[in-house]
Order: structure tokens, then sequence, then C-alpha cells
């Protein structure tokens, strides 16, 4: 992929929007104040029942709404759908739920144009009540499919500030051309634990580079949600079974098996068995799927895994962890698997 000037002119900013009534004015404020405008802005409505997207019709004659006509409830089905509908060769994808700073859009601009192979750059976010506070920062995947807690907490001015090779979460600039080689987002990928990484850590695997951008910055308004067990549990089997080498599956057969007790455990005491199996049947049912998948990723990759995977602790939220005995078990897991990685990192 040839390196490229890349102005604000060749971006559709895409909002993913799924009932943002009381989001989207802060968002849409934001836009407007970006240093440079994109050259087109989007909003992808999956069925909202709110009116928001027939306010920004009204009020916002300069986006353009598509509608997926129904609530999909399948968010990368909402993420594709604005790649196909973009006249632009980058792509911004948005959620609702953040405040965009006036240069974010810029910086991630000048990191997709000036590094070669970079087919996608994500933003930095913040606490939107506390924005001194790292919410989200880039990351590389922990090799059990999970993901470390990287500088979340962390003050900013502690944080690094150069880009780096990373998965990304659901604010990301990508560049189409190379989306379309490994096929979009996967839309079997329910909203939860990978689904907005998968499409970066295929690209990286194919020597693309995606990078996390610490100067291009967010304001992220965290709202109470439902527990997603179910999507993780499934997106993390298959993000395992598409992606990883048969030999990084063999070897890391006890880590996984560490790993997949202290779930087992965790989901015991919060009630969340029933997503459990339904995540492993899900697996067992769609494996005819999944393993045409993974012809099709395995076909085209350039990396081994261990050059797009590390180990260190697994980020949780602290209501996770809330009883006593999960705590414990939680330290002893990470402690294992970070020790286990150097035994077999070299072998992946």
């Amino acid at each position: 992929m040839n390196v490229r000037n890349y102005t604000a002119r060749d971006v559709t900013l895409a909002v993913m929007n799924y009932n943002g009534a009381e989001r989207l004015p802060d968002l849409l404020r934001s836009i407007l104040e970006l240093d440079h405008e994109p050259g087109e802005v989007m909003l992808v409505d999956d069925g909202s029942t709110d009116g928001g997207a027939d306010m920004v019709e009204r009020e916002h004659p300069y986006v353009k709404v598509v509608r997926m006509g129904r609530n999909t409830k399948i968010l990368n089905k909402v993420r594709n759908r604005a790649f196909q509908e973009s006249a632009k060769p980058l792509v911004f994808i948005v959620d609702n739920d953040v405040v965009l700073t006036p240069a974010c859009l810029d910086e991630l601009l000048a990191v997709m144009s000036d590094r070669a192979q970079c087919a996608a750059c994500m933003t930095r976010a913040v606490y939107a009540d506390r924005p001194d506070v790292i919410y989200q920062d880039g990351q590389i995947l922990h090799y059990v499919a999970a993901s470390p807690g990287t500088n979340r907490g962390k003050a900013v001015s502690e944080a690094d500030t150069e880009p780096r090779v990373s998965i990304g979460w659901g604010v990301q600039l990508i560049d189409k051309r190379a989306a379309e080689q490994v096929g979009f987002f996967n839309e079997e990928y329910l909203l939860g634990w990978g689904d907005d990484g998968e499409i970066n850590h295929k690209l990286n695997l194919l020597e693309f580079r995606c990078y996390h951008v610490p100067r291009s910055v967010v304001l992220h308004k965290r709202f109470e949600s439902s527990k997603r067990y179910y999507a993780a549990v499934r997106n993390r089997l298959r993000f395992i079974f598409e992606m990883y080498y048969w030999r990084t599956i063999v070897l890391a057969l006890p880590a996984f098996v560490v790993y997949e007790a202290s779930l087992v455990a965790f989901l015991l005491l919060k009630g969340g068995m029933r997503d459990y199996f339904r995540g492993w049947a899900y697996f067992f049912t769609h494996l005819t799927d999944i393993l045409r998948v993974r012809r099709e990723i395995q076909g085209k990759r350039r990396l081994k895994d261990s050059e797009v995977m590390d180990a260190g602790d697994i980020f949780v939220y602290s209501d996770y962890v809330d009883v006593r005995i999960l705590a414990l078990g939680y330290r002893a897991m990470n402690a294992f698997l970070n020790f286990y990685w150097i035994l077999i990192r070299r072998f992946v």
C-alpha cells in the first residue's frame, strides 16, 4: 500500500448509533469543532426507537443518515454498512458515546500518511468526567485471547505518547482497501470482547499495521450496560480457532485450561453459566463456518503468533472481582499465565 498525504477530505466520519438521542448532540458538536472538516459525515442508525436519527436529519442536514431498517443488534453489520456507503478512501468509525477533541482526526491522519503499510489508526480515550485519566489505550492481544489493561486508569501525564502497533476499539480510522482484503469486520462477532479488534488482528497478521495514536484523544462517556458474557465467550472461541496457528493452540493449552477454569469460577459466582454454555454451543454448531474463515486467514497471514500477541495482566473491571476469592484467583491466574508465556513464546 503506497503512503499518501491524506487529508480530512479523504475521510468519511461514520457514527454508529442505536438509541443515542441523548448522546449525539455533544458528539455532533465536537465534529463541527474538528480542526479540519471531514469529507463526509454519516450516521448509521441500527433501528433506533428514540427519534435520534430523525433529529439528526432535521437539525444536521450535512449528515448523511443511513438506516439499517431494523435493529440488527450486530454492531459489525452497522460498521460494515458504513464502508459500503462511504464515498471516501478512509472511514473513521465512531461510537455515539464519545466526544472528539479538535485535533484527534488530524493526529490519526498524520500517522496514516507517514507510516508505510498503515491500515488503521486508533484513538486514546479518556474519561469524559476525568479527562486526565485514561479509559482506553492501545494494546497488544493477550495470548489467551483476552485484553491486557494497558494504561487503564493511569494519568495521561504518566503514559506514553508515541504510536505503537496495536489492536483497537470502537473508534478508529480504517483504510477501506486494506479492510476489504480481510473481509471487513466479521459480522459473526457480537458486541463484546473482540468485536472491534478482530479486524485489526487480521490486518496485523497480513503485515499491514494498525497503530494506536496516543496524541489522538476522545472523551468517553461510560454508561451502565448489560453484561456481555455470551458474546465474550463465543467471540473468544471463534477468535482463537480462526486466528491462531494449531501449534499455538496446542502449546497454550495449559494456559487456556487455567484461564477457562478461572472464567468458570467467575461465572458461577456471577450467575453467568447459562451464557457460558450458550457460547460453547454456538462454537460447536458454527464450527464449519469457523474453519472456513480460518482457512482464509491462515492462507494469507505473514506473521507468527508471537509477533502479534504477548502476555501481561488481563484487564477486568473492579466490580468483576469484588469478592475476595475472585481477587485472589485473578492474581494467581495472571502470575501463572505470565510465567507460562515465557516458556512458550519462542515456539509460537
